[in-house]
């Protein structure tokens, strides 16, 4: 048997500069340390490398750094913005208008539209209600109207059914009010008349603010109003109602005032009797002559007329059935 020598071999010494020469011999054939280890990775693990992401470049193009730059500009920006649209609706409506059909299409589709919308039952008034107006004037109200219910709300022009209603002599003001549930509310203030006032043949009813709010046919319609005569008559309206007011004691032989001249009052009484009162403070006056009837009892008289026209002087005109009688009795004197 041979005898193990386990000696190791012995190295040869390499100088420094054959190290290098070998260093540079070898370099060519070592891959990088990174394209190694994926492709070691691959093929001990049966996975694929990992594509590369190519990452986009930020920078703009050509063209769109022109456009932006473009975009900058104050007259383009406006003529984008206001310029296409404006044309576009020059265009569209240019070829809108020279064209009847469209437009007839178009009118019937608007009309088809606001039909049905006014159809809905949402938007019928079925009611009317009046408040604040007497039944006859009421009766007058829904006569002049001439509304059909039910009807549309979008065909009611109220202004002009407020007008309407406000030019009727028995009315001073009316507001209109579409309510819930197909309501139309009428407040109406109605003209109070105040006096009976005969202008010619007519017989109108006045309120306090001289405005005709209605005509009588008889002065037997309205026994409780005074009854006053004479142009200028609605003028002076409270003046002939403190007349009347003062004349109290013989309201019951009152039948009305008569304005003379549009200056003074005349007081006519049942007998035919008048009462002549002065321009200027007729109340006065009025109120000598209720003295003198107190204590002589001169309006049960056979006297005609008392002027009182000069308060200082108060001048009685006889009948003649009376001046006959002073005359006989005269002359048997």
């Amino acid at each position: 048997m041979q005898s193990i020598n386990r000696k190791e071999p012995q190295l040869r010494r390499i100088s420094t500069i054959e190290a290098i020469n070998k260093r540079k011999q070898e370099a060519p054939n070592i891959a990088p340390l990174g394209e190694i280890s994926a492709e070691k990775i691959g093929r001990l693990f049966g996975q694929k490398s990992p594509e590369k992401i190519i990452k986009p470049d930020p920078a703009p193009s050509k063209i769109k750094y022109k456009i932006n730059r473009m975009w900058l500009s104050p007259i383009i920006k406006r003529s984008i913005c206001l310029g296409l649209p404006s044309l576009a609706l020059i265009i569209f409506g240019t070829y809108f208008y020279t064209s009847d059909n469209l437009r007839l299409k178009f009118n019937n589709v608007f009309e088809d539209a606001k039909l049905n919308i006014q159809a809905r039952p949402e938007f019928q008034i079925e009611l009317m209600k009046i408040d604040g107006a007497s039944e006859s004037l009421a009766m007058s109200i829904r006569k002049s109207l001439e509304l059909n219910f039910p009807i549309s709300s979008f065909k009611l022009d109220l202004l002009s059914l407020k007008i309407k209603i406000e030019e009727m002599a028995e009315v001073k003001s009316a507001s209109l009010f579409l309510r819930p549930g197909g309501l139309l509310e009428l407040e109406v203030t109605e003209r109070v008349p105040l006096i009976i006032w005969r202008n010619g043949s007519s017989l109108e009813l006045v309120d306090t603010e001289g405005e005709v709010s209605g005509i009588i046919t008889s002065r037997l319609d309205r026994l409780d109003l005074p009854l006053f005569i004479g142009d200028g008559a609605k003028e002076f309206i409270h003046e002939a109602l403190n007349i009347y007011k003062t004349a109290d004691p013989i309201a019951n032989r009152l039948r009305g005032l008569r304005r003379m001249g549009e200056r003074r009052w005349d007081m006519i009484l049942d007998r035919n009797q008048i009462i002549q009162l002065p321009e200027t403070d007729p109340i006065d006056a009025l109120k000598h002559i209720l003295v003198l009837n107190s204590t002589q009892n001169i309006l049960a008289r056979d006297v005609v007329t008392i002027d009182m026209r000069d308060t200082s002087r108060p001048v009685l005109r006889l009948s003649d059935a009376a001046n006959e009688i002073i005359r006989t009795s005269a002359s048997m004197e």
